[in-house]
């Protein structure tokens, strides 16, 4: 209760108006203790400076409301002490300090999380286009040697494998502008791949790509399901013996899945790339997280194979 010729109403109003001058200047000096000094480990520092902040803090507003003529009585009528008085207003400003710390706290909690996904995000663009330099390093040489060895075996097939190799780059260097292509897009591009790698495989490897996508225009993150195709055509080749590849890509009104199969050649063993797989993992998680996708593996010593599900 208090003693003095307002009403309630205006004396709560007067006390918190009160108590949030006094609070707004003591929490904007413990947000830069926190930042100076508890961030820095100098502990005994923030310690004795924030001990200062809430005695002071205190006997201001302590101050004010004697000033306002705001006094606190018990329930026989009696003014509680100066002590007490006091004592209530050092609690009343370690309670907003405390409210303010957390609030900081969740704040940065926050920020950090969504400044965090901002750096894995670019971390898996700068990955992405490491990924696209590396196909275009290794893959272009070989490419261009191909088609040196065609123009010689077979000139006639040259304008066809020229324009393979004209949209597949066209599609490379669309997409590292784009953050979704299309599924139709992405298709084509895996035709385009390919057909050209077909170009440096001998007589005993047989190569099936099917595709049934009834919704060519749902978007897609690009480059998804090349780290797969390209595993096929890197494992799957022996100099001896039959060798199979099978690439199978369909599509649903929600959903995208790709099945790649492949055998392997006797004695053969297989050399990290560093970027395909991994990369490939990281990009899910990021566009397509959680039941979004699914990835499974199966790898024996003769046949690999590989099943990628999205939810588009």
């Amino acid at each position: 209760m208090a003693r003095h010729d307002q009403t309630p109403t205006q004396t709560g109003l007067l006390s918190s108006s009160l108590l949030l001058g006094v609070l707004a200047p003591a929490i904007y000096l413990h947000d830069w203790l926190l930042a100076n000094l508890l961030d820095r480990r100098r502990y005994a520092q923030y310690a004795t400076a924030t001990l200062a902040t809430l005695l002071a803090a205190g006997a201001l507003l302590h101050f004010l409301n004697h000033m306002a003529n705001i006094h606190i009585v018990d329930r026989e009528g009696h003014t509680q002490t100066v002590a007490y008085r006091y004592g209530l207003a050092v609690g009343n400003v370690l309670l907003g300090l405390l409210l303010a710390t957390i609030a900081h706290y969740v704040r940065r909690g926050i920020v950090s999380h969504f400044q965090m996904q901002q750096l894995r995000a670019l971390q898996l663009e700068t990955e992405l286009s490491l990924l696209k330099a590396q196909v275009n390093q290794h893959f272009l040489f070989n490419t261009l040697n191909n088609l040196y060895g065609l123009s010689l075996a077979a000139p006639e097939q040259m304008p066809e494998a020229l324009l393979q190799l004209a949209g597949l780059m066209r599609y490379q260097l669309d997409s590292s502008r784009l953050s979704t292509v299309t599924v139709g897009t992405e298709a084509e591009y895996l035709a385009n791949y390919i057909g050209l790698e077909k170009l440096r495989l001998r007589d005993n490897t047989t190569v099936e790509f099917t595709t049934d996508l009834p919704r060519p225009e749902q978007p897609l993150a690009p480059l998804l399901l090349l780290p797969l195709v390209e595993n096929c055509f890197k494992h799957a080749i022996g100099p001896g013996g039959p060798n199979t590849i099978r690439i199978e890509l369909t599509q649903t009104d929600t959903g995208l899945t790709l099945r790649t199969g492949n055998s392997i050649p006797p004695h053969f063993r297989a050399t990290p790339s560093g970027l395909g797989l991994p990369t490939l993992r990281a990009r899910l998680a990021q566009y397509y997280p959680g039941n979004r996708h699914r990835l499974d593996i199966k790898a024996s010593d003769t046949f690999y194979a590989a099943t990628l599900q999205l939810m588009l």
